[in-house]
Formats: structure tokens, sequence, C-alpha cells
């Protein structure tokens, strides 16, 4: 005979649970376990729940109703201090109870709260008893925002199969043993393999198996045809040396990448410095409506404003095919930051080609997100010209000839959806037309000047990367940059306060602070109060730690790592700043192209589902935490 009120109590359990992970993909034994050892605590308004000196927790808290604050160390007999807000279907004291420990924070009811409990022996017996739930306490936020991939392909009804997964190993799409030959191998023998196994590419290897060159269908008509090449003589003489090769356990996104940022068509694919196999841009994009190779295509071939419009419209349809894909935001951005440096390129190219800049040495610039790496769908113009002067052409000579050009490429991007920037940082700007000399001299004054102005600027042109021309000027002006900011600590001290001016919008009693009036009620800036705080934070961790890298997830992993920041720390971090760059991606892939830059990275967090409201919770604790290392750092 069952006891009809406890089998009752239990089924509501389920039923709450069930909206919120990691329960609602729980194994369903673990699940009927977990509801049938829960109590249901009251808490009273004011009351601690669980503070330091209560030793290692009892029990396990997932909130049923009410609010939950964790005040920050120091600060919990302090009126208006800052507080980490939690509510219904959020769980606490999964740290202090995986390493036996007491909580490091206050956990204050804010309101009248009830909370389900677990006990603590049931709560380790439940990690034994569920995989799902063992992944969630020691990877919660990666925990989340698996979920929260896994929902957004729901959203889209991507029709993406396991082929197209863009997570996937290479060694997986290698489809055939690939075609290769020795160097001193006849070019004619060369194509009559390639000819009779049917493949665009054959493989030059060396007595070891390691790749030497390669030569395509495409080089052959250049190289051969064209050229009435002999084909008695060895392909050495005729294939490209040293081809860009990527390890077998590298992932699509990664291959994409490369042959986003190389043009190339084929790569090798190499296990233990061995050619195992080639991997080829059909072998990726194959079932997609948009490819990189048209892109690619569209772009070399561009002669006309309304060819480049095209291109670009196209980067925005991959991306967005990409986005239902699943793929990730760090490699999304990438891949988007690494065709729109083609897209620039070309144009480059072109006006270039209008203009009259021989004798002039010069490199165009990238700043801001472009210079990390990190463009979205809607991103204006930061840029600028670096040049040489000399005695053939004199500094205000060669200004005067690269200015013109210079606003040529900045209309020309513009009419390509990179809107003008409205703070006029741009290579057509006779402020940033510089010679390698004043843009020394600049650098100089404001890494010199306590001025606000001088530190935006600091924060907008450090973030700097070559994208055309002589690179070796872009690489002695960043030379110049790491010496004047390496162990400059007035200066750093100077950034982290900037930084730390904005702060992540998380309420006092409820989960975000958003805009209470206006045009944009109800919304957050993602960028200004989300992506800003991950990258001012890690930009002085990199001027600090004195690295080249400019994205933020690179100057997080590799300044992270030389100012002794937890791997997991690390790893939060990037996750959480990938996540909030995904967010921002989705709103502008369905918005409307004519929407005000304004609106374009703003987001109403009311909108979002329950998984999503979540992890964009987590994403902000995390920037708190970034904030609060970098003010401890430099005693802010």
């Amino acid at each position: 005979m069952t006891n009809a009120p406890v089998e009752s109590l239990i089924s509501a359990a389920i039923a709450f649970l069930g909206r919120y992970p990691p329960f609602d993909t729980m194994e369903r034994a673990a699940l009927q376990f977990l509801a049938a050892r829960l109590s249901l605590g009251y808490h009273p308004k004011g009351t601690a729940i669980l503070l330091p000196d209560h030793g290692e927790p009892q029990a396990f808290f997932i909130i049923q109703r009410g609010v939950v604050q964790l005040v920050q160390a120091g600060a919990y007999q302090a009126t208006g201090s800052p507080a980490l807000t939690m509510e219904p279907g959020e769980c606490f004291s999964i740290g202090a109870l995986m390493e036996k420990r007491p909580v490091t924070v206050p956990y204050v009811a804010a309101e009248d709260t009830f909370c389900y409990q677990l006990p603590a022996a049931d709560f380790r017996e439940l990690l034994h008893r569920s995989p799902r739930f063992q992944d969630f306490a020691t990877g919660y936020l990666t925990s989340l925002l698996r979920e929260s991939r896994r929902l957004l392909k729901i959203h889209f009804s991507s029709a993406a199969s396991e082929q197209q997964a863009m997570n996937r190993t290479l060694r997986s799409l290698i489809r055939r043993p690939p075609v290769n030959c020795m160097p001193e191998t006849p070019i004619g023998e060369a194509l009559r393999s390639m000819h009779r196994e049917k493949v665009g590419s054959i493989i030059s290897v060396s007595p070891q198996g390691a790749p030497l060159g390669i030569l395509t269908r495409h080089d052959v008509l250049d190289r051969v045809a064209l050229a009435q090449c002999d084909l008695a003589r060895p392909i050495a003489s005729i294939m490209t040396p040293d081809p860009v090769t990527l390890q077998a356990e590298a992932s699509a996104y990664e291959a994409a990448l490369v042959m986003a940022r190389h043009g190339v068509r084929h790569i090798p694919v190499v296990d233990g410095g061995k050619l195992i196999g080639v991997i080829t841009e059909r072998d990726l994009f194959a079932l997609q409506r948009v490819s990189m190779r048209q892109i690619n295509r569209t772009i070399a071939d561009a002669d006309s404003l309304d060819k480049l419009r095209q291109a670009a419209r196209d980067i925005r349809q991959f991306a967005r095919n990409l986005l239902e894909n699943g793929v990730a935001a760090e490699q999304l951005t990438l891949i988007i930051s690494t065709l729109n440096d083609a897209l620039t390129q070309r144009i480059i190219e072109l006006e270039k080609a209008r203009h009259a800049l021989t004798g002039i040495d010069w490199c165009w610039l990238a700043f801001g997100s472009e210079g990390r790496y990190e463009q979205t769908i809607s991103t204006d113009q930061d840029n600028g010209l670096i040049f040489v002067d000399n005695l053939c052409r004199p500094r205000g000579e060669a200004r005067a000839l690269l200015l013109p050009f210079a606003q040529a490429v900045n209309r020309t991007l513009d009419a390509c959806g990179f809107p003008l920037c409205k703070g006029n940082i741009m290579a057509g700007n006779p402020r940033w037309c510089l010679s390698l000399a004043e843009w020394r001299e600049q650098f100089a004054i404001w890494v010199g000047d306590t001025e606000p102005e001088a530190l935006m600027n600091a924060a907008i042109f450090f973030d700097i990367r070559p994208l055309c021309g002589k690179h070796e000027l872009a690489e002695a002006l960043r030379e110049t940059l790491r010496a004047l900011t390496k162990n400059n600590e007035r200066f750093l001290r100077q950034m982290a306060q900037e930084a730390l001016q904005a702060r992540p919008p998380l309420g006092l009693l409820r989960d975000f602070v958003t805009e209470d009036s206006g045009e944009f009620r109800n919304t957050l800036d993602l960028k200004k109060s989300g992506a800003r705080l991950f990258v001012d934070a890690a930009r002085v961790f990199g001027l600090a730690a004195g690295i080249s890298q400019t994205s933020t997830a690179q100057r997080l992993r590799e300044a992270g790592a030389m100012l002794r920041m937890s791997e997991d720390e690390i790893s939060a971090a990037v996750e959480a700043f990938f996540f909030i760059q995904l967010l921002r991606l989705r709103e502008q892939i369905t918005q409307d192209p004519q929407q005000p830059q304004e609106a374009r990275n703003r987001i109403d967090p009311g909108q979002l589902n329950e998984v999503d409201r979540l992890v964009l919770k987590e994403c902000f604790r995390q920037a708190r935490k970034l904030q609060t290392r970098l003010a401890l750092d430099y005693q802010l």
C-alpha cells in the first residue's frame, strides 16, 4: 500500500525540478531518488541559510520559492553592499560539498524563501547514481552552456546531421587514404595518379611520411598547362612547399578557420607527423547553403561595389548557417573576423590600384573588436594607417597621398555594412594616418597621460593588428607598446581603475539591472555591460604580462596562467565571455538589418529561456570574479 501524501509530494518535486537544468535531463531513476529524499525548508526574510562559520554544509539546497543573496566577503553587515542573487531552480553549496569545506560567502534569504534540502550523504550518492548530475556539479557553467546550445539548435530547427557537426575531429571526416608521392616523382606520373584516383590534390611526402608539399588541380593550370612544363620534371619543382597542416584531433572549426585565413581548399591531416589524409572544403561545407569556398571566390572575383556587397551578405548568411548548426561563439567570431578580413583586404586591393601610392611603405591597422578577432555581425569600423616617412616620400607628402585612398576604403566598407565610426577612428582621418614615429609618440603620450580620454583611446588603439601592407610596421609599434606598458604599474593601475567603471548588471533582489525607461526599457546592452567587462580586464592582464596576443580569450589564457589563475577560473571566464558573444550574435542575426546600431547589442533578459537566463547570470558572476581579481591586484 502506497503512502498517497508522500507520493504526491514526490510528484510535485519532480514536476518542479523538471523545469530546470540539470534536473530536466537527469536520468529518471536518479530523479526519483533525489525527489524521494528532499525536504522543504522555510527561511524567513533576512535569515542566514548558510554561513562560512557553519562549517561543512550538511545539505544541498535547491530554491523552490523566493530569493537568496550571496553577500560578498566582508560585506554581510554592510548596508547597501553589492550582492549576487539566486532564484527558483538555482542550487547552492555544490562547491563546498564537493570539496568538504565551508562556504566562502553568506547565503541569506532576501525575502521569505523555501528551499528543497538534500542531506549531504544523499548528495554524494546522487553523484554516483547520475552521470548527468556529476557532470553538472563538476562543471556548472560548461554544463549550462551545453544545454543552451542544445536548445539553440531546437530553436532554429536545424536539420544538421552528425556529418555536419563542426566539433567533429578531422580524423572522423577523412574519407579515404591520401594520394601521395615522393618529391622526385615525375609531374606526369603525379597527374596520372590524381586523375586515376579522382582527387583534387596530391601530397609529396618524405620517406617517413611527413608532408613536404602539395599540388592541387588549381595549380596544374598555371604551373603545368600554361607554363608548358616538362612532365618529366620532379613534382618538387612545382609543388607548394611546406603546406599548412592540422593534427588529426583538430576540429572542423579549426579547419574552416585555416581555409578562410590562408585561402586554401585542401588541408593535409597528420598524426604523429605522418600524413593520414586530406580534408577539403567540400568535406566541411558540402551541405551548406552558402559555403566558404563560394564566399572566398565571390570576394576574390569582386570588382564592383555590388559584388563586394554580395560578399558581405554571403558572410552574414554563412554566419547564420554556422550558428544554426551549433558552432560555438569562439570559432564563429574567428571565422566571421577572418572572412571580414578577406573582404577588407579585397577592398584595399581595389582602391590601391586606383591611387598612386608608389614609394610609400604602409600598413592598414585594425583596432577594437577587429583587432581582437572578435567581430560580430553588426560592427562599425575602427582602423588606421601606419607608414614610413623617408627622403623619397616625406611625412606630409606620404599622408597627402594615403588619405584619399583610406577615405575611399572607409566609404566602401560603409557601403558593405560596416558603418563609419561615430568617433571617427578611421584611417581616412588625418589623426589616425600617421608615420611609425608619430604613432610611437602618440602611444607614449597616452601611456603617460592620466585623463579619461587617453585611457579610452588606449582601450581602443592598444588592441592592434596588421591587416594589409607591411606587417613589420605594426609589429614594430606593438613592440613599442609592450616596452611602454609591461612594467608600468602606474599606467596599468589606471587602466584597471577604468576597467572597473562598468559593473555587471546584476540586481540586489532580482536577476538583472535593466534600463528602467526610454526606448530601451527592460533591456541590457550586451556589449557595454557584458563583453566589455571581460575585454577590459583581459587587456590589463595581457599588457601587464607583456604578451603579444590581442584576443580576449588568448589574453586570459596566456596572461592568466602567468598570473597564477587556476585553469578552472580561466576556462570559466573564457566560456562566460563567449556565451555573451553568442547572445549578441543570435540577436544580430535575427534582427532587422535596418535596426539602428544602438539597438543591435541589446537584449531583453525577460525573453530568454530559463537555461539562458541562468547562464547569463553565471556569466556576469564570472565577470565580477575577474573584476575582483583586478581590484585586488591593483589595490583598488
